[in-house]
């Protein structure tokens, strides 16, 4: 069963050797279980690099990010893997 993975603290959110770690500012780190993880949510001031977004994307696991306030800023939502629409129109279009 996959989980919301969420982030209060400050830190760096990073990927090494694909696997996602949570880097506190004390330098703690802190492993996530990418297979198990439905979404993250970053309520805490957090450093992201591309290798983590590159990742996240192939896993289709988005990130949705709040202010200090706790309220939405946004998004990151990996690209549908089967965009194109075409399948829809030719299913609609058979029945």
């Amino acid at each position: 069963m996959k989980q919301n993975f969420y982030i209060f603290n400050n830190g760096r959110l990073r990927r090494q050797e694909n696997t996602i770690f949570f880097e506190k500012e004390d330098g703690t780190k802190a492993v996530i279980p990418i297979e198990n993880t439905e979404a993250i949510y970053a309520l805490g001031e957090l450093d992201f690099n591309t290798k983590l977004f590159n990742y996240l994307a192939q896993k289709g696991i988005p990130v949705h990010v709040f202010n200090y306030y706790g309220f939405y800023s946004g998004s990151y939502y990996p690209r549908e893997y089967l965009n194109s629409g075409q399948l829809l129109v030719k299913q609609v279009s058979h029945y």
